[in-house]
């Protein structure tokens, strides 16, 4: 890996200028921290099955890593590289509950909000990808469901604007993401079938 390995996405940047302006700056800490450790737990299970990694770009939900050919490796290993951030993110949330120390209780709050949004059956979510690794197959079938349940909570999120702001951003995204996905899907197909020729 090298040292241009790590990116945080464009995306990131009025989450952090929301914080700066709200004066939460213990909340901005707590943010970046546990999304670094929760694509940690990502990074460090690559490892450990010899995936190479390309690059790791942090996002409102979590990160995206680049590996080189995922999807050829078997389902275990894949399942165990996508389960490790989560596991990860469960330990922080374990301390900030055992652990009395200042801020604990908005460490805690936060652990619970990343599990909970990683752990959607929404791709690129965690979850979503964990579905995928299962069922291949049926992945347009995926992002379909992604993109309107993105766009769903999205909207549902606009009620509470700005208290909401997080998750607006986050299924925004996502209902983008997705779109893209979904424009592009043949493309996806077609190099699925060159790399497993390869």
């Amino acid at each position: 890996m090298n040292r241009q390995v790590f990116k945080v996405h464009p995306i990131m940047i009025p989450i952090f200028i929301f914080f700066y302006l709200s004066g939460e700056f213990a909340l901005y800490a707590i943010v970046f921290g546990s999304l670094l450790f929760h694509e940690a737990g990502h990074l460090l299970a690559a490892k450990l099955v010899g995936a190479r990694v390309q690059s790791c770009t942090i996002l409102p939900y979590g990160g995206e890593i680049k590996m080189e050919q995922f999807t050829k490796l078997d389902t275990n290993k894949q399942l165990f590289i996508l389960l490790s951030g989560p596991f990860f993110t469960f330990i922080l949330l374990i301390i900030g509950m055992l652990l009395d120390f200042p801020q604990h209780e908005m460490l805690v709050v936060m652990q619970q909000l990343i599990l909970v949004v990683n752990l959607l059956p929404i791709f690129p979510l965690d979850g979503g990808r964990v579905i995928y690794a299962l069922v291949p197959a049926k992945y347009a079938t995926l992002i379909i469901l992604s993109l309107l349940s993105s766009l769903v909570i999205f909207f549902i999120s606009l009620n509470y604007f700005p208290k909401a702001l997080s998750i607006t951003i986050i299924f925004f995204f996502l209902a983008c993401q997705n779109y893209a996905y979904w424009r592009f899907r043949k493309y996806k197909y077609a190099f699925e079938r060159i790399m497993k020729t390869a």
